[in-house]
């Protein structure tokens, strides 16, 4: 995980809009603007404050160098930022700085020069409670001020910001060697002399900073070194901020080169807004603040924002994330360790979409996966989050919905059909036309029906997904090592990473060679249709599956083109098993890409057609129009149906194709029967629970005894631990079958008594 960490010290979240990198005082404009939008006068003055240490003086002189830097200023003009400050700082009722009652320090300073620069570097310093000492070699303070504004204007600021403190001011008294201040012992000399002032020696120093013969450091800032009145402030600023780090560590660092900000403005979010002109005797109104600073768009790095669902969802920026992470994963035997990320490191659809974006190239997508192995190998994975997913992989991979055959009438297959486990739980016609078309054109194809493992990969479970790439290693070579002809683009991505051996092609490819498609009743319906084609996630950088797909739909004559103003986009919301950790965050993520295009979509991946469907988006399968399955009118199966349907696939496939029966092969049965309405099937559905688990609660309550009746409802109600949840049933009779009213689920463990009722039971069942 550290590697993955140490990327975070690229992330440009905290790099400055050009605004602030150009301003020299680096005033936060964000956070100015936020709170002067809102009215918040005193703070937004004290913030000013703190940046710029003369607000009453920058808000009147400061030529307003982020105009240039505004990305507005070639559009509709830049955003006034010099006439919010100015608002600001007449508009802040409360100015007077805070004195606080700290212990005067021993060390002594000198500055020589009571102009801008120098009057900001001792306020800095003295509000610290060093010993000040300010020479001015004329008989009034303010340097080139006096040429800039009128005279009782700088001189009520530099009153309001400096008279609470203590200093030394000596007027007419110029400085012109440094022997002069011999008798004062000082350990800090900041020589602000103005344009063409005694340097004493700084000039033709690096960084304008030596230590003298007497140890003291000497500094040179201000208009002393080329600077105009602005930047002179802030280089006295600065001044005192190097000479307070001298004081405490012994080392000065001073005048470090300023880095270009890599922080690109968003020109989507550009829209025409003309600039707001001040009607409040040259400053802005309440409204016209508003307004005016409302024409910011804020610019900052937010590419994984814009394009990640995760941190759009959550509403957190990468560092914050990171450090909950880090929190989580430490491995930790307190029961007091807080693990805050738990949720957030299961609700990722491992979508890839985050680093593919990120100017710095976060490996966010497999930070996540890796937290995921650390949490579960350290005991605190929540089992109900992949534990549904954990099974339905069992299932598919199980004898009574497997195949592992040769093509038919032979002992060798140049290439296995490998459609995934989904494609035929969704409807076995999927899988069943597809791989009779395959046969019917090519020699020697063989299939192999199961799970690719990624299930086992996205809960974290290492040992378990070793194991079934194994046994996924096993059977590919126990059918000769052919070719896999893959009809899921997310087990063709996941097989490539982690069974690399495996020559794999789409479908598709072999589908495009094809020059002629029999027309289908359902293509002519769809003749005057207009759809948009959804590529999944997986197969965002597959270009020869791609082109394959718009191939195909040329020759099928389908009016199908890219999605609006097509970009990379994320996934549909099934992704990383997200739907139980965080089944909202999987319902927002299926709505954004839903309305990605007002046009029904084309996939070829039923995942993302089963996803939107739920969400009443228009979709077909590629398979829906090549073989005329299904159109707009398809509904989604429950997950009892699913696992129905690979066994009917298995079945049929083994009778059409090989000839063979099979042995009873239906899912566990069960002496009970049960009656579900279409309401309870759908929060069956929701929960992620089949007709076994009801049954099973059923029977355990009936062997244990276990159950209580509903006088008021005339219901009866049971419960039992299904693994990894306690499920939950209330059911009425009715000639002996259960009438199911309603289920649901906890995630706990119920501690029971070995007595219910006066009678002892067995507490396991």
């Amino acid at each position: 995980m550290e590697n993955y960490y140490a990327q975070f010290e690229n992330c440009k979240q905290r790099e400055e809009p050009a605004c602030t990198n150009v301003c020299p005082f680096h005033l936060n404009v964000h956070e100015f603007q936020d709170k002067v939008s809102r009215h918040k006068y005193e703070r937004a003055y004290k913030l000013y404050r703190n940046a710029v240490v003369f607000p009453g003086i920058v808000s009147e002189l400061c030529p307003g160098y982020c105009r240039d830097a505004c990305p507005r200023k070639d559009l509709d003009g830049a955003v006034d930022l010099r006439l919010l400050e100015k608002t600001c700082t007449q508009r802040a009722k409360k100015k007077e700085p805070i004195k606080y009652n700290l212990p005067r320090k021993k060390e002594k300073i000198a500055i020589i020069g009571a102009g801008p620069s120098g009057l900001a570097c001792a306020l800095r310093l003295i509000e610290k409670k060093y010993q000040v000492v300010v020479f001015e070699k004329e008989n009034k303070i303010g340097g080139q001020l006096k040429s800039l504004m009128p005279e009782e204007a700088y001189l009520a600021e530099i009153r309001l910001q400096m008279g609470k403190e203590t200093y030394q001011l000596i007027t007419a008294a110029e400085i012109k060697n440094l022997d002069q201040l011999g008798t004062y012992g000082f350990h800090c000399i900041y020589a602000a002399t103005g344009k063409n002032g005694t340097d004493f020696g700084t000039l033709n120093r690096k960084n304008h900073v030596y230590v003298n013969e007497k140890g003291a450091v000497v500094l040179g800032g201000g208009t002393l070194t080329g600077k105009e009145v602005m930047a002179s402030i802030a280089d006295g600023a600065m001044a005192a901020a190097a000479i307070d780090t001298y004081f405490k560590v012994g080392t000065i660092e001073y005048k470090k080169d300023r880095k270009e900000t890599y922080v690109i403005p968003n020109l989507e979010k550009l829209l025409r807004q003309e600039p707001v002109t001040p009607t409040d005797n040259g400053i802005f109104t309440e409204e016209e603040v508003r307004k005016e600073a409302g024409r910011c768009i804020r610019c900052q790095c937010d590419a994984c924002e814009t394009n990640c669902d995760l941190t759009a969802f959550l509403k957190k920026r990468p560092l914050a994330m990171k450090e909950e992470i880090a929190a989580t994963t430490i491995a930790a035997e307190s029961m007091l360790h807080k693990a805050p990320a738990i949720r957030m490191i299961n609700t990722c659809t491992q979508c890839g979409l985050y680093e593919e974006s990120c100017p710095a190239h976060i490996e966010f997508k497999d930070m996540i996966l890796e937290a995921r192995k650390l949490i579960h190998k350290q005991g605190k994975m929540p089992p109900a989050f992949h534990g549904f997913w954990l099974d339905d992989m069992m299932h598919a991979n199980s004898q009574r919905a497997k195949i592992c055959k040769h093509a038919p009438r032979t002992m060798r297959s140049d290439y296995v059909f490998f459609p995934g486990c989904n494609l035929g739980a969704a409807d076995p016609n999927y899988v069943e036309q597809s791989y009779k078309w395959l046969i019917d054109h090519f020699k020697n194809i063989g299939l192999l029906l199961r799970c690719c493992s990624i299930h086992a990969s996205w809960s974290g479970d290492e040992v378990l997904h070793n194991e079934q790439i194994a046994e996924m290693r096993q059977d590919w070579e126990s059918l000769g090592k052919p070719i896999l002809i893959t009809a899921c683009p997310s087990c063709t991505r996941h097989m490539r990473e982690y069974l690399p051996e495996l020559k794999t092609v789409s479908i598709y490819e072999f589908m495009a060679d094809k020059q002629k498609w029999p027309q289908t009743s359902l293509r002519e319906e769809l003749t005057d249709c207009s759809f948009a084609i959804f590529d999944p996630c997986s197969s965002r950088y597959d270009v020869n599956l791609q082109t394959s797909i718009r191939d195909l739909l040329r020759e099928l004559s389908i009016n199908a083109g890219e999605i609006a103003g097509k970009g990379n986009y994320g996934c549909c919301g099934y992704g990383g098993d997200t739907a139980v950790a965080n089944p909202d965050f999987a319902n927002y993520v299926t709505k954004e890409r839903a309305k990605l295009d007002n046009r029904p979509y084309i996939t070829y991946c039923s995942n993302c057609r089963d996803a939107f469907m739920d969400d009443n988006k228009q979709s077909v399968h590629l398979f829906d129009l090549l073989f005329d399955v299904n159109g707009f009118d398809y509904e989604t199966c429950d997950y009892t149906q699913r696992r129905k349907n690979r066994i009917k696939l298995k079945e049929t496939l083994l009778a059409d194709i090989w000839g063979e029966s099979t042995a009873n092969n239906e899912m566990n049965q069960y002496s009970i029967e049960i009656v579900l309405s279409g309401e309870v099937r759908q929060k069956m559905k929701r929960l992620r629970l089949v007709e076994d688990d009801v049954k099973t609660v059923l029977e355990k309550s009936n062997q244990a005894h276990r159950k209580v009746y509903d006088k008021e409802h005339d219901e009866f109600v049971c419960y039992a631990k299904l693994n990894y949840i306690t499920c939950w049933v209330r059911y009425k009779m009715e000639d002996d079958k259960y009438l199911i009213q309603s289920v649901y689920t906890h995630r706990m463990d119920l501690k029971l008594e070995e007595v219910w009722n006066g009678r002892k039971v067995n507490p396991d069942l």
